[in-house]
């Protein structure tokens, strides 16, 4: 077969090579026996590769459809600490203390998945179910594979953030999706930089959708949410969720996205609530989109923004009065509307028709094409001085003023042409004509050097949030976009991982000069760690974990067939146990090193035996486990 040229790594054809030239991943390499084994044949139709990724509701695994010729996500229903992996097969077992609560998490999951796949020719914007299919005692959900990268390193590719001009071209489609799915009566819950997928295209997509539970603490399942991006009521399986529940981690990703930050966790914000507005982090963004946002992850539920129909109308359909001085002002009376039309003009609503999607009004998108009934043919605002810039306002009395200006240059000219010499006309015209053209000058400078330029120049250095930033991610793009010198001290703080910033001297919104020296306080970590738990891990996994924790470790091996070859057994201390980083304490790693089984033929007679021995009998024939037990000795 073809397919058993393929990469069990990446899908990718790697030819008769055992090591995938392009993804690096090695053949036969060993797999997690919780898990299905590669090359497994599912369904007759679709070759599994390796693990991807695994939660309270199951097992994500790079699968191949020998049907279509094209590698797949494959989704095993398997939550954790209902069933287990049947040990060398692909069937799952259940607890029967657990079959009722199995059986109905299935049915969720089920449901879940046969919304997804209605919702395939709808919009291209999130990841379908292409397929659903039962085998092995659970159920299998086949999804498209994301040619891509995820947001959260999207985001490190350019500079950690994004402006609210690119934010509001890239968006638009994934919150017609988002709306979408809330109609189809589906919530995501785990909406996050995480499961946001930037494609090759450039388009946004929406994955990794789970059933309720994975996504609200203190419930039967284990728990997978984002902090952050997790809305207050998912701390609480009694809390009631819904379509805001959603609309608080978009608008947190917004958050992040805008600001370069991550906003404090809900359940911290719940205790104490100082959350800085995206504004105060970021004096670029439009303090309208600052309010939005902010309304959007309001902790309380009931004063949140309820539907993402309202969260789109309020980020986007916003009058001219509510926009600053400062946007007002750099943009020409075209791009006030354009300013005003957002969404509507980024080109991506084209291919919607939102009254066949919307079970309620989406704002009328129609509704924006009322801004042209705005302009007469000359392109001059009608209807009063509400949405009269600054240029409007001036340009009459400058030209008044050049006229005049002109018109006694001319008088002054005929005067001295009358009543002076001739050879210095050309000096006087020569010099009427540099003042004319300096006042033009003049008269366009007003134009472009108006109080906008200084806000904008102002707002443009104005001190940023560096806290919770990589000091080595920012430290070369913040010195070069403000002109200015970064200096850190690493300091201990528990509180913050290592290398991120927890301390700026200089308070956010305050003014930055070129060639200062701005100082920050970085964490030098923790000097405690706990030590990882082992079960079902390989040595050299185990081990990057345990480095990333920086406990300094020693392996032991150990002879122990219960376990595969390169597997974990056992570590000292126990998992949980807490290491100090400071002092000599070392952890101890015991793997399997186990020798191959081999069965070992009986041996001839001793050739150097005496001459006048008897003659030598005919040795037994060793059992099998006495043959075993040599090979071990």
């Amino acid at each position: 077969m073809a397919e058993n040229k393929l990469c069990m790594g990446c899908m990718e054809y790697k030819g008769t090579s055992r090591v995938c030239p392009k993804c690096g991943y090695v053949e036969n390499t060993p797999y997690l026996p919780a898990y299905i084994a590669p090359e497994t044949i599912l369904h007759e139709r679709y070759l599994v590769g390796q693990l991807l990724s695994s939660n309270g509701q199951g097992a994500t695994y790079i699968a191949y459809d020998t049907a279509v010729s094209c590698k797949v996500l494959l989704n095993e229903y398997m939550p954790d600490g209902l069933c287990v992996r049947v040990k060398g097969k692909p069937t799952i077992s259940v607890n029967y203390n657990n079959l009722a609560q199995y059986k109905a998490l299935m049915a969720e999951y089920t449901e879940l998945n046969k919304s997804l796949a209605k919702m395939r020719s709808l919009s291209s914007h999130l990841t379908p179910t292409l397929d659903l299919f039962a085998e092995n005692n659970t159920t299998y959900a086949v999804y498209e594979y994301i040619e891509g990268v995820k947001l959260v390193d999207y985001l490190k590719e350019n500079a950690g953030e994004l402006s609210w001009s690119e934010v509001s071209a890239m968006f638009p489609p994934l919150f017609t999706t988002l709306s979408l799915v809330h109609n189809a009566g589906v919530l995501h819950r785990g909406i996050s930089p995480e499961t946001i997928y930037v494609t090759d295209k450039g388009e946004l997509k929406l994955t990794d959708f789970c059933i309720s539970g994975v996504r609200t603490i203190n419930t039967e399942l284990k728990t997978e949410i984002f902090p952050g991006y997790a809305a207050p009521e998912q701390y609480s399986a009694a809390s009631r969720q819904g379509t805001w529940t959603d609309v608080y981690g978009i608008c947190a990703v917004l958050y992040r996205i805008l600001t370069g930050s991550k906003p404090d966790p809900a359940n911290i914000r719940l205790e104490g609530d100082n959350l800085y507005t995206p504004q105060e982090l970021n004096p670029n963004i439009p303090k309208h989109v600052s309010d939005v946002i902010m309304d959007g992850m309001n902790i309380l539920g009931e004063d949140r923004i309820p539907t993402i129909t309202e969260l789109v109308t309020r980020l986007f359909d916003q009058p001219s009065s509510g926009f600053n001085k400062t946007q007002t002002l750099s943009l020409s009376r075209n791009g006030i509307m354009e300013s005003s039309q957002g969404m509507a003009n980024n080109g991506q609503y084209e291919n919607y028709d939102q009254n066949d999607y919307y079970n309620d009004d989406y704002g009328d998108y129609d509704d924006y094409d009322d801004y042209d009934e705005d302009y007469d043919d000359d392109g001059d605002i009608e209807g009063g001085d509400e949405n009269v810039s600054v240029f409007d306002k001036i340009k009459m009395p400058i030209i008044i003023g050049v006229l005049l200006f002109a018109i006694i240059l001319v008088i002054i000219v005929i005067m001295i042409k009358i009543f002076g010499g001739g050879s210095e006309d050309s000096n006087i015209r020569g010099s009427a004509s540099s003042m004319v053209s300096d006042s033009s000058s003049a008269a366009d400078n007003i134009v472009e050097m108006t109080e906008e330029t200084k806000e904008v120049t102002e707002a443009d250095n104005k001190m940023p949030s560096l806290v919770n930033k990589k000091f080595g991610d920012i430290k070369e793009s913040f010195e070069e976009k403000y002109k200015v010198t970064l200096e850190a001290t690493y300091e201990e703080n528990p509180d913050y991982p290592k290398e991120i910033i927890f301390w700026q001297e200089v308070e956010i919104g305050q003014p930055i000069k070129e060639g200062m020296t701005i100082k920050v306080k970085v964490s030098t970590g923790k000097t405690v760690a706990y030590v990882p738990e082992y079960e079902n891990w390989k040595l050299d996994d185990f081990i990057k974990l345990v480095e990333e924790r920086e406990i300094e470790y020693t392996t032991v091996s150990e002879i122990n067939f219960d376990y595969e070859n390169g597997y974990v057994i056992r570590v000292s201390p126990s998992p949980g146990s807490e290491i100090d980083l400071d002092s000599d304490e070392v952890l101890t790693i015991y793997y399997a090193d186990n020798p191959e089984e081999t069965t070992e033929e009986p041996t001839d007679a001793p050739t150097d035996a005496p001459t006048d021995a008897p003659e030598p009998q005919q040795p037994e024939e060793p059992d099998e486990t006495d043959a075993q037990n040599s090979v071990v000795e």
